[in-house]
């Protein structure tokens, strides 16, 4: 008596070249790979016995996920086709609505609840939880679970700078995109252009030990402690045109080290006809002593 053939299994385009991501995509999990295999050589007309030698896998996997590709909805995905089937087992403890509610407390700032600490950890949000009876009872594990499902990490902070509105924000900016793009011509013409700008609090560092050059079998050796010389300030300029850079290093940052900074550069060069400085909104960029030492050389 002959054997029945297996069910042709049809895939779209879009669905093969989906499987083909799948499987060429490195952190695709290899239970996913082995089916999408299995679809794509039963696609091929391949037998069920051929994929069984070729994939080593058992004979009864084969005609699963054959099956389950079969008996997909027609609308179902390449991931929705491939996932597990849902399990038989006990009802879920929490609900979606429980999960996004504690979800949420852990959005909310601790001081907003009354709390005296500043950020959430998983005990607390747990007690929380308890106390304004979103849950009866919740473990330390489930709401990091349920944190880490969300991808959120409230014990965590990252500093950041809020701008603040500038209504000639858009003028501010066309300005000095025209005056980097006129600084040739104004070279040309006995003008400068030079941006200016300063790295504080520069760690001045001195390894405990020499380091020790690389030898057969062994690489170079450096000595990981350090004695600490304090903190130096670099105050740079780049010509825009040359694309020379000169700089000045120092122990601070005040208005009298940037005046100090300008003079001798504007002394470099004295038969210039105007001197063209871009620099931000820094209070010692615009002080007193800084215009009386570069408005009047500059002559513009």
């Amino acid at each position: 008596m002959p054997y029945l053939s297996a069910s042709k299994i049809v895939v779209s385009a879009e669905q093969r070249e989906q499987l083909d991501r799948l499987i060429r995509k490195p952190t695709s999990p290899q239970h996913q790979v082995m089916r999408a295999k299995i679809i794509l050589w039963a696609a091929e007309d391949r037998g069920v016995r051929e994929t069984v030698r070729a994939l080593g896998v058992t004979r009864a996997m084969v005609q699963h996920w054959r099956r389950r590709w079969l008996c997909a909805p027609e609308r179902a995905s390449v991931a929705e086709r491939l996932a597990d089937a849902p399990r038989s087992g006990a009802p879920a403890t929490f609900t979606p609505e429980n999960i996004c509610a504690i979800v949420a407390l852990a959005c909310e700032l601790p001081a907003a609840s009354g709390q005296a600490f500043t950020h959430w950890t998983a005990q607390g949000l747990a007690e929380e939880a308890v106390r304004r009876a979103m849950v009866p009872s919740i473990s330390e594990r489930s709401v990091g679970r349920f944190l880490q499902e969300a991808d959120l990490k409230p014990h965590q902070v990252r500093m950041g700078l809020t701008p603040k509105p500038d209504e000639r924000f858009e003028i501010k900016c066309q300005a000095i995109c025209e005056t980097y793009r006129q600084a040739p011509q104004r070279a040309a013409q006995g003008e400068r252009t030079v941006s200016v700008d300063e790295m504080s609090g520069i760690q001045a560092l001195e390894r405990a030990a020499p380091t020790q050059p690389p030898r057969p079998g062994r690489p170079e050796r450096r000595e990981f402690e350090y004695i600490r010389h304090g903190t130096q300030t670099l105050i740079a300029g780049f010509d825009v045109v040359s694309g020379e850079v000169f700089g000045e290093v120092g122990a601070t940052r005040t208005e009298e080290d940037f005046a100090r900074f300008l003079d001798p550069l504007l002394k470099r060069d004295p038969e210039l006809k105007r001197w063209h400085r871009v620099a931000d909104n820094l209070n010692i960029h615009v002080s007193e002593s800084v215009r009386s030492a570069w408005w009047p050389k500059s002559r513009g």
